[in-house]
């Protein structure tokens, strides 16, 4: 990402908050630069328009949240529940993330015009999940073949389900059950796991 103006930092840090609560339709460039404190044509000095400024800003969050993800998988001290970190902590990580709950609220909501941008960018997102929960899943279980490599694929699609549905109650119940849902959802996982690599 190429360094950025001040100016450009700070409309860019108003838009996520715009965005992220208002989503694409609701939102206003006048508002924006408003509250940056410049007009709206300065705000075109910027940014060729509303597209450019939203995908700036998804860029931005994708840049954010994966770091977050990687930073999690980093943390994992044990890799008996691959991936477990991060579940669990999704929730305060969006009561704190602007970036989040924007990248999530555009994911499931996308402007129309901006479809296929947005989905390549949260397919990566999801690639980082996934490629550093198999990877974790190879160091603990693969190594001595316990595991195969279509199973590691299948264990890697199943945790991304997790992550989706935690996804999904976090954007449209503000994340309440999220905590019952990771319990009921990492014991499942668990047990298949342990089953299916043996003793």
């Amino acid at each position: 990402m190429t360094t950025r103006s001040p100016a450009v930092e700070r409309i860019c840090d108003a838009a996520v908050i715009h965005f992220a609560e208002r989503g694409y339709d609701g939102s206003s460039l006048n508002e924006i630069a408003e509250a940056v404190d410049i007009r709206k044509a300065s705000l075109y000095a910027h940014f060729s328009g509303k597209d450019a400024l939203f995908l700036e800003v998804y860029a931005d969050a994708l840049v954010q949240e994966m770091q977050f993800a990687q930073q999690c998988f980093a943390d994992e001290r044990t890799t008996a529940q691959p991936g477990s970190l991060y579940c669990e902590r999704l929730a305060k990580r969006y009561l704190q993330s602007q970036h989040l709950r924007f990248l999530l609220r555009t994911a499931y909501i996308p402007p129309q015009a901006l479809v296929e941008q947005i989905d390549e960018g949260y397919i990566r997102y999801l690639a980082t999940l996934s490629d550093n929960f198999e990877h974790k899943l190879l160091q603990s279980h693969a190594v001595d073949g316990r595991i195969s490599k279509a199973d590691i694929a299948l264990y890697g699609n199943a945790y991304l389900a997790i992550v989706d549905s935690l996804h999904v109650k976090l954007i449209y119940t503000n994340g309440r059950q999220v905590n019952d849902r990771l319990k009921a959802m990492q014991r499942l996982l668990s047990d298949s796991l342990q089953a299916t690599a043996g003793p």
